[in-house]
């Protein structure tokens, strides 16, 4: 079914946002039946990971060069380095108290702050960790043992026998559970898998990429068999991508394995009622999935031997174009960056400078090393400049191939950045507000459905990007939703035929805001339900 696209279609026309839609739509938030944010199983046991674990220090992302990042001469591959990749991606950082409850809130964002990706860990056996297939629980900050077992044989051959998840000491392995963040967003919340997914990913690569560790995201691989070794309920939750960390530091030969039995063992309920489940979300999910090793290795072939998609060529559309002008630095730890994160509510309406503008547009020109993204990239990066030191208030479009902005339209009123994200002022009080886009069709005629998901997944990475680099600079960041055709409209002809994915606000906070701290291990699953 991969390859029947009219699934694809159907689903990102069928929830696109408009001033209509949005009007005219009934739903309302039942907050009785809000979900609950973590996943607790009922009758397996927890183990606490360490939560003295070794910070994340060198900056990724402020380097000019990738070459400056080194491999570890001899790295401790233990349960305090899993520890401090599993935090820094998505651990609790902040206790935030209100009358009507508590928010626990993570190093890396997610929409509405519902937290519906789950994490778990394939793993050999490390010191401290015996080999198996593990959840990870931020609540707790613990992990539980699903099965017993090196499963990295399996998921190689799950993943096309992908060497890199052989020759790691442990694949990290993110999902959606359904049903947080449809809740709120109901069948759009399908797009929310993968931004929340790949601002994760971002944390996570640029942690490992600190501590000089290997890392390769996969997309490409069976879902049903990778959904049944993590012991995932069908139609409720699954797989989104295959992270394996520290490529070519496996001490262990993985061995062949059975087929692991399939069970589904009982969690405590996320919602007090009844769930409501979004027959768009599974209908394009199914149709996208891939169902042998023969169509993993096609399909990844497909991405190999695609040619960069390519925008718009006409020079007449653009007014002028300048090169962005980046000043690395390596002023903060990684670990302070992804602390002092936190979706900004309040813009001051200051200019940003047009050095910290050019250092965001620099951390998302790299490559993602990824199935996907190594060589080439399925997005392409407009913004609207509203109040930029040096260059003139407008819209551009950022050519990653030469690090150069193009202007193509000015003298606009700068409300208009708050209309395209849903008339929200916060979006017109932002400095610079990005619009990540696509060329939805030409993707999905090259990769079929599945192609969806990666247009969607690699936003949702340069989305996680655009916010540690502007955390570095003590700037603020925050995501958005969009009306989907006026933002299209307006960025063209230059963005004829694309589709945003996502949107992100910078600017300077108009309040001041603590740092956040390293809260692993401080609450107890009584505290947390």
């Amino acid at each position: 079914m991969n390859k029947e696209i009219k699934y694809a279609l159907e689903y990102h026309q069928e929830t696109k946002h408009s001033q209509m839609s949005v009007r005219l739509s009934n739903h309302y938030l039942d907050w009785d039946n809000k979900p609950k944010p973590f996943k607790f199983y009922t009758s397996i046991p927890s183990t606490p990971l360490p939560a003295d674990f070794p910070l994340p220090n060198l900056n990724v992302i402020t380097m000019k060069e990738t070459n400056q990042i080194t491999a570890l001469e001899n790295p401790k591959i233990n349960t305090e380095l899993l520890s401090s990749l599993l935090f820094f991606s998505s651990g609790i950082t902040r206790q935030i108290k209100f009358p009507h409850g508590k928010y626990y809130m993570r190093a890396a964002p997610a929409t509405g702050a519902l937290y519906p990706i789950e994490v778990y860990v394939v793993s050999e056996n490390i010191n401290g960790l015996q080999a198996g297939v593990y959840h990870f629980c931020p609540g707790e900050f613990s992990l539980t043992r699903l099965r017993e077992g090196d499963y990295r044989q399996f998921l190689s051959e799950a993943a096309g026998f992908e060497q890199a998840v052989k020759n790691s000491p442990f694949t990290i392995i993110l999902t959606s559970l359904a049903w947080r963040n449809a809740w709120k967003y109901q069948a759009r919340s399908y797009r929310h898998w993968f931004w929340d997914s790949g601002v994760i990913i971002a944390n996570l690569i640029a942690t490992a990429s600190s501590f000089g560790l290997n890392t390769k995201l996969i997309t490409g691989y069976i879902d049903k068999f990778v959904n049944e070794l993590l012991c995932l309920e069908e139609n409720k939750e699954a797989s989104i991508v295959l992270a394996p960390i520290g490529i070519g530091l496996s001490e262990q030969e993985p061995s062949k394995i059975q087929h692991p039995s399939r069970f589904v063992p009982d969690i405590v309920p996320i919602s007090h009622g009844k769930e409501v489940e979004y027959d768009q979300i599974w209908k394009l999910h199914d149709a996208s999935s891939l169902n042998s090793t023969d169509e993993v290795r096609q399909w990844v072939h497909s991405i190999k031997s695609m040619q960069e998609v390519k925008g718009i060529k006409d020079d007449s559309v653009k007014l002028f174009s300048k090169h962005i002008e980046p000043i690395p630095s390596n002023s903060q730890p990684l670990s302070e960056v992804i602390l002092l994160r936190g979706s900004t509510r309040k813009f001051s309406r200051e200019p940003i400078t047009f050095e910290q503008l050019s250092n965001i547009l620099y951390s998302i020109a790299g490559p993602t090393p990824s199935d996907f993204g190594e060589k080439k990239s399925l997005i392409d990066v407009y913004f609207i400049a509203n109040d930029v030191t040096n260059i003139q208030k407008g819209a551009y479009f950022f050519n990653r191939k030469d690090n150069s902005i193009d202007l193509l339209r000015a003298n606009f009123r700068r409300d208009v950045s708050g209309y395209l994200c849903l008339e929200q002022s916060l979006f017109s009080d932002a400095s610079a507000v990005f619009y990540i886009m696509s060329n939805i069709k030409l993707i999905l005629d090259k990769l079929g459905n599945r192609g969806y998901r990666l247009c969607q997944f690699e936003s949702g990475i340069l989305a996680g990007r655009i916010y540690l680099s502007a955390y570095d600079q003590k700037i603020g960041a925050s995501g958005s939703t969009f009306y989907d055709d006026a933002v299209s409209d307006f960025f063209s002809p230059h963005a004829k035929d694309k589709d945003v994915m996502i949107a992100i606000g910078i600017g300077v906070p108009g309040y001041r805001s603590k740092p956040g701290r390293v809260l692993a291990g401080k609450f107890s699953r009584e505290e947390l339900l």
